[in-house]
């Protein structure tokens, strides 16, 4: 009985590989023009003072013919962030600072962050970046391309390698999750999104009652949010794919960050069955068919450990060389072997930390 339940589950994680190979071949890069709509820029900092300097340049550096205002919400650092964001904005008056000190709200962390910039934005689109990204300059311009045919954009976040072996693991991981999320947008069927790459409109935000349904979430700020815009049958989603629209997102250095960073995401997912039950139970069987391996170690079952992990192996490969294709990206064979085979742990650790999510402190709080 065992045996049968275990290839059931894993046939749905199969199952789940392929719906995303076929959403690959559908990815379409949007050659629209801009309609140059003004837009709102929001950037959320807690003590990021030794990298908001590098994403205050970007966002002035921005080639955009529409009206931009960027939007720094400060959410009450102790660190000297206040002052550097005073020095740079002062002959600049697109920027505008905010801290959340001034905001009374029954929201907590990025949540209050981001409505209290989006409460103060003066344009209806708004766009989202996190401080420790990096923005081509014609980031604003690619991802405002959409804005004629939906109201809710997803944007391609990806992460520079490093020397570390956590920093090689999170690059091909976080890009296999950002293109099943396109994958899926491309069939129609919008899964996730993150938060450092995504715009909206206001009105969409405001309809939904912005974050009051989901507040004492850690996070939701980004996929769950979506999928109650999306529950609520008002919104539209559309992915930006042109390369000049993706962020180049901070490198976890170690372990034990980047463990703690997917957890947080990873408790989003154990809630996701009010808000889509198909990411919910894609979730579910990537969680189970990893810890399948083990219990088939475990077991002794040798023959069906080795017939699954081929078969794992065979359609992770194939998604990864699809992805590297549509992102003309190098294919490095060592790289996904490095990936394919901690991904198993990490997996399990992760999705066994998620139903503690909840405990987890965000930015020393």
């Amino acid at each position: 009985m065992f045996l049968y339940i275990s290839y059931f589950i894993f046939s749905i994680y199969i199952i789940s590989i392929i719906f995303f190979i076929i959403g690959i071949f559908n990815i379409k890069q949007n050659d629209n023009d801009s309609s140059f709509d003004d837009i709102s820029i929001i950037v959320c900092v807690r003590n990021g003072e030794k990298s908001i300097l590098n994403i205050l340049n970007d966002l002035r550096k921005q080639n955009y013919n529409g009206n931009l205002e960027f939007i720094i919400v400060d959410d009450d650092s102790n660190d000297n962030t206040e002052k550097i964001i005073y020095d740079f904005i002062l002959d600049d008056n697109r920027f505008k600072y905010l801290n959340t000190r001034n905001y009374k709200s029954d929201l907590k962390h990025k949540k209050k962050a981001l409505d209290y910039g989006i409460l103060e934005s003066k344009y209806d689109w708004l766009l989202f970046t996190d401080v420790d990204c990096r923005l081509n300059r014609n980031w604003s311009l690619e991802m405002s391309k959409n804005f004629n045919n939906s109201n809710y954009i997803i944007g391609f976040s990806e992460v520079k390698k490093s020397k570390t072996i956590a920093s090689k693991f999170q690059h091909i991981d976080f890009k296999m999750l950002m293109v099943s999320a396109f994958s899926s947008t491309a069939l129609g069927y919008p899964l996730a999104c993150i938060g450092q790459n995504q715009a909206y409109s206001k009105k969409l935000f405001m309809q939904n009652k912005g974050f009051s349904k989901i507040k004492n979430l850690l996070q939701g700020d980004d996929s769950i949010f979506m999928q109650l815009c999306m529950k609520n049958k008002n919104c539209k989603v559309s992915y930006s794919a042109h390369k000049n629209s993706y962020v180049l997102a901070k490198t976890h250095l170690s372990w034990k960050d980047l463990i703690m960073q997917r957890i947080r995401w990873a408790g989003d997912a154990n809630i996701m069955w009010k808000y889509n039950k198909l990411l919910y139970f894609i979730s579910l069987s990537t969680f189970y068919s990893n810890l399948l391996f083990v219990l088939l170690l475990i077991s002794a079952n040798y023959f069906s450990f080795f017939l699954l992990l081929l078969i794992k192996y065979f359609f992770e490969y194939l998604i990864y060389i699809l992805s590297c294709k549509k992102l003309n990206n190098k294919i490095n064979n060592m790289l996904f072997q490095l990936w394919f085979f901690i991904q198993i742990p990490y997996i399990i650790i992760v999705g066994s930390g998620s139903f503690y999510a909840s405990n987890l402190k965000w930015k020393g709080r």
